[in-house]
């Protein structure tokens, strides 16, 4: 499989649903330039290998998870990194790969990349707050949904409601739409989100711009555009952050922060006044 595309947003442009794998390794790039891509691939490639023999005779979609998630957790090794969770290596797929552990989210794109590769089929499903896979079995409505980050569990209903329920508090309640297959675009700015918060509650603004940058690129939503303003102007880009606060509050003037929005454009105004000087 070829690389192709240099960057995330070209490779969107390129393909609307790309492998997931390839927009994860290109996400990763950003932080590690020098990641090759077309090894990262190969190494997967490898992964998935040895699957590919074991799941010929199986017959149902939990024979499927079953012999994908005894290869991938419990021979070679992965698992969710309950010890440092917010750590961004997490996030990065040649990280997980090297590491064998990562969070829900990696964790999927792994089982979906080795999958396909071995001839099964895996959905990346965004459940609120624990992302989960679901394996497709040969037969049509046959599926089963599983958790990668625990080892691939099988997910019931009472299980997928308090995951939830951990994730957003005692009232969330599962419905149809978040058990719904998710493509690459939207496990794209999911992880892109996720490293975003990780770089704000570490204080690392020019990581967190990066990947607004990307947010940006990819979902061209005002709300990225003022997110990444805020970085902007703790990395004295003012002007820059200018632009983009006057775009969100062109889309959204009666937004509920618009007016600390409009206070801090008013200041970024008077500061980038003051640097002309």
């Amino acid at each position: 499989m070829s690389p192709g595309a240099t960057s995330l947003q070209a490779l969107f442009a390129r393909d609307p649903e790309p492998p997931v794998e390839l927009a994860a390794l290109l996400l990763a790039k950003d932080f590690a330039p020098d990641l090759d891509v077309p090894a990262a691939l190969a190494e997967i490639d490898a992964l998935a290998a040895p699957l590919a023999a074991r799941v010929q005779r199986a017959k149902t979609a939990r024979d499927l998870a079953a012999a994908t998630g005894t290869w991938l957790f419990d021979e070679l090794g992965f698992r969710g990194n309950e010890d440092d969770y917010y750590d961004p290596r997490n996030s990065y797929l040649h990280e997980v790969i090297r590491a064998r552990a990562g969070i829900p989210i990696s964790l999927t794109v792994v089982m979906i990349a080795v999958g396909r590769r071995a001839g099964v089929s895996i959905e990346g499903v965004g459940l609120p707050g624990h992302f989960l896979a679901r394996v497709v079995g040969r037969r049509p409505g046959d599926s089963t949904l599983v958790d990668p980050f625990f080892r691939g569990r099988e997910v019931t209903p009472t299980l997928a409601a308090e995951l939830a329920r951990r994730a957003l508090g005692d009232a969330a309640k599962v419905r149809p739409e978040h058990l719904q297959a998710v493509g690459a675009r939207a496990m794209t700015v999911r992880m892109l989100s996720n490293l975003k918060g990780i770089h704000e509650g570490r204080g690392d603004h020019a990581s967190a711009l990066v990947v607004c940058d990307r947010l940006v690129d990819l979902t061209g939503a005002p709300e990225a555009r003022r997110d990444r303003a805020r970085h902007l102007l703790a990395l004295n880009a003012v002007q820059a952050a200018v632009e983009d606060l006057e775009a969100w509050l062109l889309a959204r003037p009666d937004a509920p922060d618009a007016a600390e929005v409009r206070a801090t454009l008013a200041r970024a105004r008077a500061a980038g006044k003051r640097t002309l000087q």
